[in-house]
C-alpha cells in the first residue's frame, strides 16, 4: 500500500480554550470608551491531520470503489481489500462502515501501521478520542520514526485538553520532521495557552520561515507581539492584510492595534474597510470614533 503524508487543512478547529475570542464574535473589554478593545482573533489549532493518500490514474469514484472491493472481498476477504473498502467508505463519510472494515482488516493483519493510522482518523471523526490516541500510539510502537503519527496523536490529545501531552508530541513530530510548519504553529498555540509567549512567537517565527504566506501564523504572532508591546507587531498586521486583502477581521485588528496603543494610523479607514467587507462589529467603533468626528 502506498503511503504518502499529505497535510489537509480541513478547517480551523474550535478548541475553545485556545481561542482568545471567537472568530466571528466582537468581544470587547471596554475601559472608558474604546480605550482597550480586545482584538480578534487567535486562530485555534489547525486541523492538519495527516492522511494516507493514494495515487489515482483518474478521478476516484468511491461509490463504485465500494462495489468493486465488495466483489473482491466475496472472492478474496483479505486485509488489503477490507482496508481499501474502508478507505472508500471513509471518503463517502460513512465512518461507521469504514470502522467495521478497518476492524476486519486488523483481525486479519494485526500489525498494520496503515490500518491503525486510518482507523485513528475515523475515531477522531467520531469524537472517540481515547480510541484514536490508542491507535496512534500503536502506530508509534510499530514505527517510532513516524512524524505523522506523533502529529495526529498530538492534535487528538489537544481535543481532550491534554495540552502537556500534545506539546510533547508536537515536539517529537518536529524533531522527526523539522519542516512541518503546522506542527510549529500548533505547538505555538499551546505555548500561548500556557502563557509562554516568547516560545509561542518563536514557533510562529519558524512556521513563517518554512511557509512565508502562513496567514494564521502572522495573525497570531501579531496579536501576541501587540500584547507584549512589541512595536514590530504592525509589520505582521500589515502582512496579514497584504496576504489576504479581502479578510475583514484583518483590517479590524489593525485598527484596534492603532487605537489601543495610541499609534498614529488611519484606523478609521481600516474600520470602514472592515465594515464594508461585512464585519458588523466594526460599526460601533467606526461610529463612535470616526463618524462623530465629522
Amino acid at each position: 500500500m502506498a503511503v504518502h503524508p499529505v497535510v489537509v487543512l480541513e478547517a480551523v478547529a474550535s478548541v475553545a480554550d485556545l481561542a482568545v475570542v471567537d472568530s466571528r464574535a466582537a468581544v470587547r473589554a471596554e475601559v472608558g470608551k474604546f480605550n482597550s478593545i480586545v482584538m480578534l482573533r487567535f486562530y485555534s489549532l489547525l486541523l492538519a491531520l495527516f492522511f494516507n493518500n493514494f495515487t489515482f490514474s483518474q478521478a476516484p469514484n468511491f461509490e463504485k470503489d465500494v462495489e468493486y472491493y465488495s466483489d473482491l472481498i466475496a472472492k478474496d476477504p483479505s486485509a488489503n481489500n477490507y482496508y481499501f473498502r474502508g478507505y472508500s467508505k471513509y471518503n463517502l463519510k460513512d465512518y461507521y462502515g469504514a470502522l467495521e472494515d478497518y476492524n476486519k482488516a486488523l483481525e486479519l493483519e494485526p500489525k498494520s501501521f496503515e490500518v491503525y493510522f486510518s482507523r485513528g482518523i475515523v475515531f477522531e471523526k467520531l469524537e472517540q478520542f481515547e480510541d484514536a490516541i490508542e491507535d496512534y500510539s500503536k502506530c508509534i510502537l510499530l514505527n517510532s520514526y513516524s512524524s505523522k503519527a506523533f502529529f495526529n496523536r498530538a492534535y487528538t490529545k489537544s481535543l481532550k485538553k491534554d495540552y502537556i501531552g500534545a506539546l510533547e508530541d508536537y515536539t517529537s513530530c518536529i524533531s522527526l520532521s523539522p519542516e512541518n510548519h503546522d506542527a510549529y504553529f500548533n505547538r505555538g498555540m499551546i505555548q500561548k495557552f500556557f502563557s509562554h509567549f516568547e516560545k509561542a512567537i518563536s514557533d510562529f517565527d519558524q512556521a513563517i520561515k518554512i511557509k512565508p504566506d502562513f496567514i494564521e501564523a502572522y495573525q497570531n504572532r501579531a496579536i501576541l507581539k501587540s500584547q507584549l508591546k512589541n512595536k514590530d507587531a504592525l509589520n505582521d498586521f500589515n502582512k496579514v492584510i497584504a496576504l489576504n486583502p479581502k479578510e475583514a477581521e484583518s483590517y479590524y485588528n489593525r485598527a484596534i492595534y492603532f487605537i489601543n496603543n495610541n499609534i498614529k494610523g488611519d484606523y478609521c479607514s481600516d474600520l470602514t474597510k472592515a465594515f464594508q467587507l461585512g464585519f458588523e462589529a466594526a460599526y460601533e467603533p467606526l461610529n463612535d470614533l470616526c463618524n462623530k468626528k465629522k
